[in-house]
């Protein structure tokens, strides 16, 4: 499946797994969301860690990672997500991340509607996530998205820290 879409000025395009370190200046620029989730920076090798966090058992294809480009080719975003999972129809959406030169532009409900779009088009019926307890703006961001709260999980081990998630869901049928 191609994974390449447009959201405003951003573009998504597919990162094959074996090249996700391709994504690691970016994660090294939102210290604030890795000191927020894990008390502590990102890890020197934490891109390529991405994929191989996943739950197990999944098929090949079934997780994909998408840079979020700009027109001159910056990576400013990254999305990581799972097909079908938990079940036929929905996908889990682990991680939208955006640098922090471009939060607050609109770009991120941009790159979710225009995802959502793409899931849709895929079969998809029902899109999943999870967000951190103390992560204030990442709630308002997604209830204002249309995400609805499910439940609460945890606490979780996340690096140093001990994590509540509140696992959030959006109809898209």
């Amino acid at each position: 499946m191609d994974f390449a879409f447009q959201a405003g000025d951003l573009t998504a395009e597919h990162v094959p797994d074996s090249e996700a370190e391709r994504l690691q200046p970016l994660l090294k620029r939102c210290e604030d969301y890795h000191q927020l989730a894990y008390g502590r920076p990102a890890l020197p090798d934490q891109a390529r860690r991405i994929p191989t966090e996943r739950p197990p058992g999944l098929a090949p294809g079934q997780g994909h990672l998408l840079a979020l480009k700009t027109a001159t080719g910056d990576v400013v975003g990254l999305i990581e997500a799972l097909r079908d999972f938990p079940a036929p129809g929905e996908w889990y959406l682990g991680i939208l991340l955006l640098a922090p030169e471009v939060r607050g532009q609109g770009r991120g409900e941009a790159m979710v509607h225009a995802y959502e779009a793409h899931v849709r088009a895929a079969g998809g019926r029902l899109l999943r996530l999870a967000v951190l307890e103390q992560n204030e703006a990442a709630h308002r961001f997604w209830t204002r998205s249309g995400f609805q709260p499910e439940k609460w999980v945890g606490p979780l081990e996340q690096g140093l820290k001990f994590n509540r998630l509140l696992r959030m869901t959006k109809q898209l049928g």
